[in-house]
């Protein structure tokens, strides 16, 4: 009855069909060392609205241009067109967020 779950109690051959099940679904007999590191995620929220420059750093576009803009003057409605870059702070942050972009 318990022939099956019992290590002990299993014939040969259905450790050796068990262990080829176990390599087949893992992936083989591989550890973490010969597969290499995991792989980072990248925040794909701060992909779509950072971009990394030449000089290591980000830059994004300017907020506050999409409603209720009557209210600004044309030099600041004009000045809100250039993109702006991170600082320090951010780009420690921005770095683990975009790991594959520099």
């Amino acid at each position: 009855m318990f022939a099956g779950i019992f290590g002990a109690l299993q014939t040969a051959s259905q450790r050796v069909a068990a262990a080829t099940f176990t390599q087949s679904v893992l992936g083989g007999p591989q550890t973490q060392a010969v597969r290499g590191m995991a792989k980072l995620k990248t925040h794909k929220g701060t992909a779509k609205r950072w971009k990394a420059i030449a000089k290591g750093l980000y830059q994004r576009r300017q907020v506050g241009l999409r409603h209720l803009n009557r209210r600004l003057t044309p030099d600041s409605r004009r000045g809100k067109h250039s993109p702006v870059v991170c600082t320090p702070g951010q780009k420690r942050h921005l770095d683990r967020l975009l790991p594959y972009s520099q």
